[in-house]
């Protein structure tokens, strides 16, 4: 049974292996761990079970992770919910200037 404290964690990450192996961690460590593979796919589930947190791969095959952000950020229940990306580059991909926004790398 889900305790109401319980933090809902979104995970948009297309990698299967990688998507269980966040899910496996977070669930280890008392978080509930929602998934999907793909921005639509995400929206939808974010609409329906609100998370506390948003883990995004930003290099999806239909579309970019960036646009869940900037999909998201117009919609009222979802605009103030964090988003932490995931992104393997060494440079900047020009989608980040339209968060108005610099990368930080952690």
């Amino acid at each position: 049974m889900e305790n109401k404290n319980t933090k809902r964690i979104l995970i948009i990450e297309d990698e299967k292996i990688l998507s269980e192996m966040y899910k496996f961690k977070l669930n280890k460590e008392g978080f509930e761990v929602i998934s999907a593979i793909e921005v639509d796919e995400g929206i939808e589930l974010a609409k329906k079970q609100i998370p506390d947190l948003v883990v995004l791969d930003v290099l999806l095959p239909k579309e970019s992770g960036i646009n869940y952000l900037i999909k998201t950020r117009e919609m009222d229940d979802l605009k103030s919910v964090p988003v932490l990306f995931f992104l393997i580059l060494t440079t900047t991909r020009p989608e980040m200037k339209l968060l108005n926004t610099e990368p930080r790398i952690i």
